[in-house]
């Protein structure tokens, strides 16, 4: 239908051919400026990319995001950095290890320090030095007190003690002298004077004269020292004597309680003495040290033992065996205090081992640099053998289960770059290269985003270059020249400058958005084929028309050639159109950047090739000559398949239902899924996400999480209300009980156990602690609360999105009138995006063929030829397809993304049309010029079918080419497309196609006139 006006384009360009170049180059240096932006603008984080925006999974995210201020919670440090470096084999309780793995870390910082952006590297060596050095310095001021007021005590306790022993000598002593010097004489005057000597000799305080003379006094009344002792204490002047000054006052003291508690007859007796010493001097300093309230805190509170116990050890330190003994009931005293202070601490922890424990408190005592002290612990021991260490929730956030796989967080206000992240990993090594079978990989949101880059870009450079070389020699071969290999490759230049120009521009300025990593890849790679289609199918009708002496050759091959060209890229620019409107995850924006590529293309082989043309004219196929009449390549061969298939025909479209039927049968069987991260290669980062699985019990880096919104908050005035705490509990353990979960957090499950809200058993010390864990799970508006979960296996595999569809369906059985959920997370985002892609490919499809069947009506004048051409392509995607799951599924047992069959139908059922369109319309050409169909099949064929395969041929290589990318999402979709292409080129197009046109012959033209014969 537009020939006419084809002609009229090609007559303009072919006029004015000077000024179209011009224009192009003008074109080309414009945009050549803005051909990287689209490249900036490409986003490497397959995780964002993959989200429907309508899905719950981004609901859960826009909640996460307002209502707790992140894409993480409080469950895990993991997603908060933008790197991690992971070691693995590195068993950290080995001090081999640790003495390698800490000045690893600290030389990982100094290098990190001087790039821009960076904040701060955290691991459980830096959590553990936090650690020590604050409950390092707390224990050091408790010993220092401790020693300090244990030495005092034992001093006060030695001096009271001397004391008594020489009043009891004073009170019991001489008396009992007396008795032993009075039966010795039986002369009590004797005995008297005696004794009377023996004080003086001694030089005993003046008082005991005076005491022995009241004693004595009595004596001789009662013949009973004990009467006579007691009757000086209480009936006599001796009292009033000894009150006369504040020491003979205490001495007085004593003797009451010396005669209240010991006899005459077993003061001397050490097994009665000496608890009555130990009771009285303890008691005496008890009564004094209790009076300081500030001290009796200090004791009861700090140390955890009584008064009495702390004097009474203090007492008896000269009973112990130690080089040291202050020191030593010092160092129990403060383990002691410690064990209470950190008694339920949900995140600091003494060592098991109390021997280990004393030994470093004791270290203390003598040092003069407690971070040269701390520094030396943890240089010298393994990490078990650390006096104090994180619980487990805190250190299995930073350590596997096999203490042997380490996350070392690394958090930066940029995006480290592949150089920055291949240094980081450089110095692990270096530092790890002693440690037996160690491993060292860097992952992170930025570091494999940085990764995929360098992948993806190094990909499709690879893909491009040998589609390149795989093209020129094609179309060189074919053209039998060597200018005209390179004329499609120049075309291809301009094209994708401009392309990628627009592309660039109307994502930076106008959708202010990104594109996905394989966008640029595939735009680039479908380019370079349908550009160098194009030109080849337009050079090739240009040098039939100059072998046929058309002295408007050029004229002409854009009338019809370009028509055609026009008419094949409408249908995949529209096909790319309808798949940018349906916001499919990851392969959307290609729809648009595909589109705008193939306009370029079309605009570009109906205007600059002509142009060119015109002005090469047949020296454009240097060296090769034209020689009039002479026949195409392959020409006898096409000649021999159309005879073939005219005789044949009824037999082919047999064998075509039949091969239909099983593609279709192959392809309904084989299931697809959004397994795309083990499509990607595996990187470092990658490597890092599966150690760490293994030994984290799961998958640490994507926890999955569900959003409560309750209709009541979840707090009030005097605390947290009952009913929707037990509400989430209840949630927390029915999440906890789904298969394939093994971790949960929550707000009655802060550290991954159940708390009691109200707190109950637990420490007022401690309460903060829990109380800001479990704040952290609940939202600004308190009607929110957050449940994160670990999932067992890796986010992204089947066993986890079934155990997340599992958790849903669990958790949708409750009742919802008080609360909706609402799950996110890797797994549930493609989970959503899987079913969104399914959604829309079922619902793309009939959109896609009515728009095709329209432009396919308008252009061929028919409405049985469109119905047919999109039956046909059908069948060719749907055997290709079968082709594809049978070497990628059944053989290579690798995953169908379900975006395989998505963009190969799409793009096949539009691009699969080409040769199709290229051949009809070349028949109705000559079934307008009055030729027969059967006649004008035949010819189509013979002339096409050299120049179709030659294209096929070129597109096949360029689409196979993908599958050198290294990426396995895209190797996939090239796999698909080349076969389609293999398919179409070879079979569908020179058999099956012509087959049922011969069979339907008048009727291809439909309701048009155009296939009645005059008679």
């Amino acid at each position: 239908m537009f020939e006419h006006s084809f002609g009229k384009i090609a007559e303009f360009s072919s006029r004015n051919s000077g000024k179209v170049i011009i224009a192009w180059i003008v074109i080309f240096l414009l945009m050549a400026p803005a051909a990287t932006l689209l490249f900036k603008e490409t986003s490497y984080n397959i995780g964002s990319s993959i989200v429907p925006p309508t899905s719950m999974a981004q609901v859960a995210s826009n909640y996460l995001s307002s209502e707790f201020g992140s894409s993480n919670t409080g469950s895990s440090v993991g997603n908060n950095s933008s790197s991690v470096l992971v070691t693995n084999n590195t068993n950290i309780n080995s001090q081999s290890v640790t003495s390698s793995l800490i000045p690893m870390i600290k030389a990982e910082n100094s290098y990190l320090k001087n790039i821009t952006g960076y904040s701060n590297i955290t691991s459980v060596f830096s959590v553990e030095k936090g650690i020590l050095l604050s409950v390092s310095s707390g224990m050091k001021k408790e010993l220092n007190s401790t020693y300090s007021l244990i030495e005092t005590i034992n001093n006060n306790a030695k001096t009271i003690n001397t004391s008594l022993n020489e009043t009891v000598f004073l009170e019991y002593g001489i008396p009992d002298y007396y008795l032993h010097l009075l039966k010795s004489y039986n002369n009590s005057l004797m005995a008297y004077n005696n004794t009377v000597t023996q004080i003086k000799i001694q030089h005993l305080p003046p008082f005991e004269l005076n005491y022995f003379n009241n004693v004595t006094y009595f004596f001789n009344k009662t013949n009973n020292m004990t009467n006579s002792i007691h009757e000086t204490l209480y009936n006599s002047s001796f009292p009033q004597f000894m009150l006369t000054n504040n020491t003979t006052k205490m001495i007085l003291g004593f003797m009451f309680s010396i005669n209240g508690n010991l006899t005459i007859s077993n003061f001397n007796k050490t097994s009665s003495y000496d608890p009555y010493a130990y009771r009285f001097v303890t008691s005496s300093i008890n009564s004094i040290l209790s009076e300081n309230t500030s001290l009796v805190k200090f004791v009861t509170t700090d140390l955890n033992i009584s008064m009495g116990e702390l004097v009474g050890d203090s007492f008896n330190l000269s009973n112990t065996l130690s080089l040291n003994p202050v020191l030593s009931l010092s160092v129990d005293f403060v383990y002691n205090g410690f064990q209470k202070t950190l008694y339920l601490n949900p995140e600091i922890q003494l060592n098991p081992s109390k021997s280990i424990v004393k030994c470093y408190i004791s270290t203390l005592n003598g040092t003069s640099s407690i971070n040269k002290t701390v520094d030396s612990e943890m240089t010298h021991n393994g990490f078990d053998q650390y006096p104090v260490i994180p619980t487990s929730p805190i250190y299995h956030q930073f350590v596997g289960y096999n203490n042997a796989t380490l996350v070392i967080m690394i958090t930066s206000g940029q995006n480290l770059n592949p150089s920055q992240t291949n240094q980081m990993e450089e110095i692990a090594r270096n530092y790890t290269s002693k440690i037996p079978q160690a491993n060292v990989y860097v992952a992170g949101t930025s570091t494999v985003d940085s990764q995929l880059a360098s992948e993806s870009l190094n990909g499709m450079i690879k893909a491009l270059i040998l589609g390149i070389i795989l093209s020129v020699m094609i179309v060189g071969i074919f053209l039998r020249s060597i200018y005209a290999a390179f004329l499609p490759l120049a075309m291809f230049g301009i094209s994708v400058v401009v392309a990628l120009g627009i592309n660039g521009l109307l994502y930076k300025y106008v959708i202010h958005g990104t594109v996905s990593f394989i966008t640029p890849t595939l735009l680039l790679v479908l380019l370079l084929g349908l550009v160098s289609d194009y030109v080849v199918y337009i050079m090739s009708r240009f040098r039939r028309e100059l072998r046929k002496g058309n002295p408007k050759a050029v004229e002409d091959s854009g009338q019809w050639a370009g028509n055609a060209v026009f008419t094949s890229g409408l249908t995949v620019a529209l096909s790319y159109v309808v798949l940018y409107i349906s916001h499919v995850p990851i392969f959307s924006d290609s729809g648009i950047t595909n589109a705008i590529g193939v306009v370029v293309a079309i605009l570009v082989a109906n205007t600059l090739l002509i142009a060119i043309l015109k002005r090469a004219g047949p020296k454009v196929f240097y060296p090769s000559k034209i020689n009039h009449n002479a026949k195409i390549p392959l020409e006898n061969t096409m000649d021999r398949v159309a005879g073939f298939v005219i005789k044949n025909k009824g037999k082919l479209v047999v064998v075509l239902v039949l091969a239909a039927l099983f593609g279709s049968y192959v392809y309904f069987i084989t299931p697809t899924n959004m397994d795309v991260f083990n499509l990607v290669p595996s990187s470092s980062g990658i490597q890092a996400i599966e150690v760490v699985n293994d030994s984290f019990h799961g998958d640490f880096f994507d926890r999955g999480y569900v959003i409560v919104k309750f209709q009541s908050p979840l707090l009030n005035s005097s605390g947290y209300n009952s009913t929707e705490i037990k509400e989430v509990t209840d949630l927390e353990n029915q999440i906890r009980n789904t298969s394939g979960i093994s971790e949960v957090f929550g707000p009655t499950m802060p550290f991954g156990y159940y708390i009691p809200f109200n707190l109950t058993g637990i420490p007022n010390s401690q309460k903060s602690i829990y109380l800001s864990k479990i704040d952290s799970f609940i939202g600004k508006n308190s009607s929110f609360a957050v449940i994160d979960f670990q999932l067992s296996n890796l986010a992204w595999t089947k066993a986890s999105s079934d155990s997340v569809k599992t958790m849903i369906q669990s958790l949708s059985t409750k009742d919802s009138a008080q609360y909706s959920v609402y799950v996110g997370g890797e797994t549930e985002s493609l989970n959503n995006a899987y079913s969104f892609t399914a959604s829309a490919f079922t619902k793309m499809v009939p959109i896609l063929i009515i728009a095709i069947f329209v432009v396919l009506l308008i252009q061929l004048s028919s409405a049985l030829t469109p119905l047919r051409l999109i039956f046909m392509v059908i069948a060719s995607v749907v055997v290709a397809l079968s082709i594809s799951y049978g070497l990628i599924y059944y053989m290579e047992k690798l995953p169908i993304l379900i975006f395989l069959p998505m963009f190969v139908f799409i793009t096949l059922l539009a691009v699969g049309l080409d040769y199709d369109i290229f051949m009809v319309s070349r028949v109705r050409e000559e079934v307008m010029k009055g030729i027969s169909d059967q006649e004008a099949i035949k010819t189509s064929i013979t002339e096409n079918g050299g120049v179709i395969m030659a294209l096929g041929t070129i597109l096949f290589a360029t689409f196979g080419s993908l599958y050198f990318s290294g990426l396995g999402i895209i190797q996939e979709i090239g796999i698909g497309l080349a076969f389609g292409v293999l398919v179409d080129t070879f079979i569908s197009w020179p058999f099956f196609v012509p087959s049922i046109m011969l069979i339907l012959k008048k009727l291809n033209w439909w309701p048009s006139k155009i296939g009645e014969r005059k008679k």
